[in-house]
């Protein structure tokens, strides 16, 4: 197969590659150990600031793995664990090592997650259990609730399992198979397991070496799985591994000692002296007054210093003119005006390719630029493209910027107005259009190049996208808020980096149940964020959902009252207002918002039961029961089954209740021998016993509940629903006992 271009780039970068010989030599020895050596490492941290050639030893490490290993490598490309373990099956299919079992399941999540995503007819508010669920890694994540600190105060237990009810009944009916249900639901409890076991395959045949690049950007993300990973969560881990890490900082030394007696630590610091006068030797540069300015100039940053001796200067006179501007030192040696032109105009782009560099420089020029740019040693190749290394391409935008502040807004004019076309190319309808992964992709560096060229005139444009956005998807909207922080540090617009930061943070507040900072802030985005009447109405929505969730009844009704006279036909927030009348016995008023949002979708399941409730506490026994059953033609959800037996046993019917119960048994107990330490599911599981009357083993449940440390959030929400079975059935003295039990052990605890 003959060599391409990018090949021969390779080889030659790897024959410059001089320095970090002590890491070199380590990693190369560290390899060869087998596992059950002691000196043996099976974490390498490798840290170091910006520009000090983590990627570049990496590269090396690479090199020098793929001779003996089969490797894998993720970057800041792939942005969630699914992503992650998806991108590793594709290399090592490349290798011949495919992980096949683990392969066929991600392809049917994939498939799965877009049919979803791009679903018009998902229920509206659907966005934030979207986020919990496909880009935290699924429900049970998902439902974290931080205890201990000041959130889980605020925590309405009941609505919040109503709302994570409301997702999983969505999924469920949109998808029907009881396997890829509970794949959309927890993927990483479906998937991991399968990559485990195909990587013991493959790591019996050959060492295995994972390298993940920008962990400053993936840590967040991949930092609690990996170290679940290590612990062993999610089955065996095989031997013959080596996973390298590379980012800002190291490995938090708290976070990690478990592991330290596997773990190596690399910080790297700035090339010593020797180090980069051997570099610029192996490059031909020996006059020593070049070789000082390069120096000096450099601060014997790796990147800096290959950046400056590219093009390996030989004249002392040329290095006593120094500029005061940066990047006019990266260039110094670039002879030709229209490549110094081009590599300044080059870096406007976040990511960069042929097409992209035509718009800059037109046709014409874009192959012959293109060629040579990719020579430069600060384009680096990723998944999605090319970009500029971070610190130089910080130092080129500002002086672009500084250079030619028309020429910099012209030329951002010109790459959103490419975006934007590109993206109404793709010829997407208005509603599945933000579901769109390419649509989303164009329309972010539109967003991004409209900020940069002009920030004033396109804030209140970009805000109202975020909340398009976020109702799209909650990976989108954190895509979303990251473009406007980043045009905002680019184009020094204070006020849209400050916005691209609150924006980032309240997600992770909404989305992680922090609702003070939640609430928050909704509430500046209502007030402060110009919002247009579809857009005011979604915030509306979800600060109702918010207050919901605080247990604060009557705000939570202003917030869904108001949103419904914005938005007439927001079937999530009339369900989420019949759900706070029913909370505050407003019976009458819950079951007519009920009934309008199941005339907007008449396969809402959560609705369908929610109004089959409503009903039950009103004694319209008939209807009740005509929706449990609707809901269970639509969900057969154990939970639905559970519903309509106590209304049968409340009816006198009790050959149906206990059939219901039994079916009910039978769903939670099958997921219950598959992990018995899904503590909802347990318990859900020890309340149908009880119900039963299977007394014995209820408490059995209960108590190993107890043992096992289920989270204090979840042994008060199954307090709860022994509250709710009491309230039915008050004579029925062994509730009362179970309910006595968890009491007590949760005031030991403290909750």
């Amino acid at each position: 197969m003959p060599q391409t271009l990018q090949d021969i780039h390779r080889l030659r970068q790897q024959k410059d590659f001089v320095g970090r010989e002590e890491q070199i030599k380590f990693f190369g020895e560290n390899l060869r150990y087998p596992p059950e050596d002691p000196r043996r490492r099976f974490i390498l941290s490798v840290s170091g600031q910006g520009g000090v050639g983590k990627t570049w030893l990496l590269r090396e490490f690479h090199r020098i793995a793929e001779k003996m290993a089969v490797t894998a490598w993720t970057d800041e490309a792939q942005e969630s664990v699914t992503e992650v373990l998806g991108r590793i099956a594709e290399q090592f299919d490349a290798q011949k090592h495919p992980l096949k079992t683990f392969a066929e399941r991600y392809k049917v999540y994939r498939q799965r997650k877009q049919e979803l995503e791009a679903d018009p007819e998902a229920p509206q508010g659907m966005a934030a259990f979207v986020g919990r669920t496909l880009a935290k890694g699924g429900l049970r994540l998902a439902r974290r609730v931080p205890i201990g600190g000041v959130a889980a105060d605020f925590v309405d237990e009941q609505a919040f399992a109503s709302l994570a009810g409301d997702f999983a009944s969505y999924v469920a009916r949109k998808i029907g198979n009881k396997d890829e249900v509970r794949l959309v639901l927890e993927p990483l409890e479906v998937l991991t397991p399968l990559f485990l076991d195909d990587l013991q395959h493959v790591a019996g045949e050959k060492p295995v070496v994972l390298f993940f690049d920008t962990y400053e950007r993936t840590g967040p993300f991949l930092d609690a799985w990996l170290r679940d990973v290590l612990d062993g969560r999610y089955g065996d881990v095989p031997a013959d591994i080596l996973l390298v890490i590379a980012g800002r900082d190291e490995l938090d030394r708290n976070l990690w000692a478990a592991y330290d007696s596997l773990l190596a630590r690399l910080p790297l610091e700035p090339f010593t002296g020797e180090e980069a006068r051997g570099y610029l030797a192996r490059k031909g540069i020996a006059d020593e007054r070049v070789v000082e300015v390069i120096l000096n100039l450099s601060g014997r940053l790796p990147l800096l210093l290959s950046t400056l001796a590219a093009a390996r200067p030989s004249d002392p006179t040329r290095v006593e003119d120094p500029s005061d501007e940066a990047v006019a030192r990266f260039l110094k040696w670039v002879e030709d005006p229209k490549q110094r032109q081009v590599a300044l105009d080059a870096a406007l782009p976040r990511w960069l390719n042929r097409d992209v560099l035509a718009v800059l420089t037109g046709e014409e020029a874009a192959e012959a630029l293109f060629g040579w740019l990719q020579g430069m040693p600060f384009l680096q190749k990723r998944e999605a493209g090319w970009d500029y290394h971070e610190v130089v391409r910080t130092q080129m935008l500002r002086y672009k910027r500084q250079q030619s502040p028309r020429g910099w807004a012209d030329l951002h004019g010109r790459l959103a107005g490419y975006y934007e076309r590109s993206r109404d190319e793709l010829g997407l309808d208005e509603k599945s259009a933000p579901r769109d992964e390419a649509w989303q992709r164009h329309t972010l560096e539109a967003t991004y190049h409209r900020l940069c060229g002009a920030a004033h005139r396109h804030l209140a444009e970009a805000l109202n996208g975020f909340v398009t956005a976020w109702e799209a998807s909650a990976d989108f909207a954190r895509r979303w808020a990251a473009t406007l922080r980043q045009a905002g540090a680019d184009s020094d617009a204070l006020p849209v980096q400050e916005w691209g930061e609150r924006l980032a943070k309240g997600l992770e507040a909404y989305h992680n149940d922090d609702h003070p900072q939640a609430l928050a802030f909704l509430t500046a985005l209502l007030e402060e964020g110009h919002l247009k009447d579809g857009q005011r109405a979604s915030i509306l929505g979800r600060r109702g959902v918010t207050y919901l969730l605080m247990g604060q009844y009557e705000p939570a009704l202003a917030d869904f009252t108001r949103a419904i006279e914005l938005d007439p036909n927001y079937a999530g927030a009339i369900a989420r207002r019949g759900e706070t009348c029913r909370l505050m016995e407003q019976y009458d008023q819950a079951l007519a918002d009920f009934t309008r949002a199941i005339e907007l979708d008449p396969n809402d399941a959560w609705a369908i039961a929610s109004r089959g409730e409503t009903c039950r506490l009103m004694e319209q026994y008939d209807q009740a029961l005509a929706d449990f059953t609707r809901a269970i033609e639509l969900d057969p959800d154990d939970w639905h089954l559970y519903d309509r037996a106590l209304l049968y046993q409340k009816m006198g019917q009790g050959g149906q209740a206990e059939a219901d119960l039994a079916a009910a048994i039978r769903r939670a107990r099958e997921r219950y021998q598959e992990k018995p330490q899904d503590w909802n599911n347990t318990l859900n599981l020890a309340l149908y016993y009880l119900a039963a009357g299977a007394a014995d083993e209820a408490e059995r449940l209960y108590r190993e509940a107890i043992a096992g440390g289920a989270p204090v959030h979840v042994l008060r929400e199954a307090l709860h629903d022994l509250d709710d079975f009491l309230a039915l059935f008050p004579a029925h003295s062994q509730a009362q006992a179970m309910r006595d039990l968890l009491q007590a052990h949760l005031g030991q605890a403290g909750g």
